[in-house]
């Protein structure tokens, strides 16, 4: 049976935009509304980022060309060596993607030092026509720093860009395992509750067969992107695969859990999807919820809501069920 609905389940509701008109691709909408990553402009970015080692290698060469040439006592260049261009990226639109990571600030203040002890070097040379020694191995050790620093970021990027699904945005089933674990291996040291929901779009093949697959795709972005913009703050959604996506509930127990999920229910119900043409479809959801079972570890705990969720496909779909692991 269903359980009935808690009376406080209104109390955690969050403000959201209005979605009756979004069906938006997850890159469309800005991350902070729809709650997904952009995976395609986190490529872009990554892209950048070999770009301006790139540029750092172009202009360090140059920077040591034109500060050989000073060393001649006949060399009346004006002294001053070619700025990095890769500075600008700073600047650009891809640091958006990147700004939490903390690598980015100190990469901007390692540019910034790099050229000041650039500027140094070279004036000094200029003047003297020797290459001050230990200003230039502070230099170097800046290099390579820098190179460092942008290396670490790529890495970072990458792992982020493989956690992601690269359809909706939303974490993958990889990214879906290891949050699940760490909230297993908190609910056993501290007891507090937490649930896990699976939520299935029911009829998705007639949306493909119907519409087309393009816009089978819009339904599971828009889906995400609604999905993401209307769960607590803690809460984290997934992408399962297929049609299916995982709910992570903190601090939630069955009927609480129950409350969230019937919410979002309601709420995808009560939604039109612009897909083609002009063309709406309405979209419904089947769910089952389980909590998480330390003892009976996340594969048992993912088992037992799918149970569910089958159990609330059999029963008519567009209902939420729960089941608890020592339920037969």
């Amino acid at each position: 049976m269903t359980v009935p609905k808690h009376p406080d389940a209104d109390s955690a509701e969050m403000t959201s935009a209005n979605w009756e008109t979004v069906a938006a691709p997850a890159d469309d909408l800005p991350a902070a509304l729809a709650g997904t990553e952009r995976p395609g402009h986190i490529l872009r970015a990554l892209h950048e980022l070999e770009h301006i080692m790139a540029s750092q290698a172009e202009w360090l060469k140059n920077w040591h060309v034109h500060l050989f040439a000073c060393l001649d006592p006949a060399d009346h260049s004006d002294g001053s060596p070619p700025s990095p261009e890769f500075v600008l990226w700073r600047q650009g639109p891809r640091e958006s993607e990147l700004k939490e990571n903390p690598a980015v600030q100190d990469i901007c203040d390692k540019l910034k030092t790099m050229q000041r002890q650039a500027d140094r070097i070279a004036g000094a040379v200029k003047r003297t026509r020797v290459i001050p020694p230990t200003e230039y191995g502070r230099f170097m050790n800046t290099v390579l720093d820098f190179n460092t620093a942008v290396r670490q970021l790529q890495n970072d990027t990458w792992n982020r860009l493989a956690n992601i699904d690269p359809l909706t945005g939303l974490g993958n089933r990889q990214a879906m395992l290891r949050k699940l674990r760490v909230e297993c291996e908190r609910q056993a040291r501290n007891r507090q509750p937490c649930c896990v929901a699976l939520l299935d779009l029911d009829f998705f093949k007639d949306v493909n067969d119907t519409y087309g697959h393009a816009a089978g795709d819009i339904a599971l972005r828009s889906l995400a992107s609604l999905l993401a913009a209307s769960i607590r703050p803690y809460d984290q959604v997934f992408r399962y695969g297929g049609e299916e996506f995982v709910l992570c509930l903190p601090n939630a127990d069955a009927r609480i859990a129950w409350a969230i999920v019937e919410r979002l229910r309601l709420k995808v119900a009560g939604w039109s999807v612009p897909v083609k043409d002009g063309q709406h479809v309405r979209l419904t959801v089947s769910a089952g919820v389980a909590p998480l079972d330390a003892e009976q570890g996340v594969d048992s705990t993912l088992d037992t809501a799918d149970t569910a969720l089958y159990a609330a496909k059999r029963n008519g779909r567009n209902c939420v069920y729960v089941r608890c692991a020592k339920s037969h």
